[in-house]
């Protein structure tokens, strides 16, 4: 006989995500909703990235003490875009990621808007100056020792020798901080180096004549940034 279904009473498996029920278990184990494959991608980097952005949310966002879950997150009408953000912070290797996600989200960026470039240049001008001289100085000798590791070289001789474009591009990208780049010897010397297309592109990064106003103010951390520079011969 065609056309007939099986009583609700003999399909007892069900499924946890979507509320279906199955006559048989294999049928459930293949079974595979919206929901149940949201939580078997739980564990990919971007998704993981992503729920970690989402439990920060709603930790700034609202007053609700009652955690949230992975079932919470994967029901999220917002699934997609919080996902779509962890993918975007995956491939991006922003400066310090949580005070990114804590920047987007405090000044009531739109999440839509979260991956735009110029969301993440506004971020970076105002973290750059806001960063301890000490972490920026640390962060931005990992990034040379990278450089030199690449290309078989010293660090210290990073702003002596990196190719003009990729040089540009890290600084743009902050991971060149000015605070090596405008008090070490060897700066200059890549500005000798550099056309004038980059030197517009670092200027609009950052401004030499708002750092000088920057320095003034924090001459102990001048000094203390000098001072290990000189030290290390860049």
């Amino acid at each position: 006989m065609t056309g007939l279904k099986m009583p609700l009473s003999k399909k007892k498996h069900k499924c946890k995500f979507c509320n279906n029920s199955f006559a048989r278990e294999n049928t459930l184990a293949n079974h595979m909703c919206v929901r149940k494959r949201r939580y078997a991608d739980k564990d990919r980097k971007p998704n993981r990235l992503g729920f970690k952005v989402y439990l920060r949310f709603f930790k700034l966002t609202t007053r609700s003490k009652k955690p949230k879950t992975v079932e919470d997150f994967i029901a999220s009408q917002y699934y997609n875009d919080f996902v779509r953000f962890g993918r975007y912070l995956a491939e991006l290797k922003p400066i310090n990621t949580d005070a990114f996600v804590d920047y987007v989200i405090k000044n009531g960026v739109k999440l839509k808007d979260w991956t735009k470039e110029y969301v993440y240049d506004a971020y970076l001008k105002e973290h750059v100056i806001k960063e301890p001289a000490d972490k920026a100085l640390e962060r931005t000798i990992v990034e040379m020792e990278k450089w030199a590791k690449q290309n078989n070289d010293c660090f210290r001789d990073f702003f002596r020798k990196a190719n003009e474009n990729e040089a540009t591009f890290m600084i743009r990208s902050g991971r060149i901080s000015p605070w090596v780049l405008y008090l070490s010897e060897s700066g200059d010397e890549l500005f000798k180096r550099l056309n004038e297309e980059h030197g517009k592109i670092i200027d609009e990064s950052i401004n030499p004549e708002d750092w000088e106003v920057i320095f003034e103010k924090r001459q102990d951390e001048v000094e203390f940034v000098a001072s290990i520079l000189d030290e290390a011969g860049i």
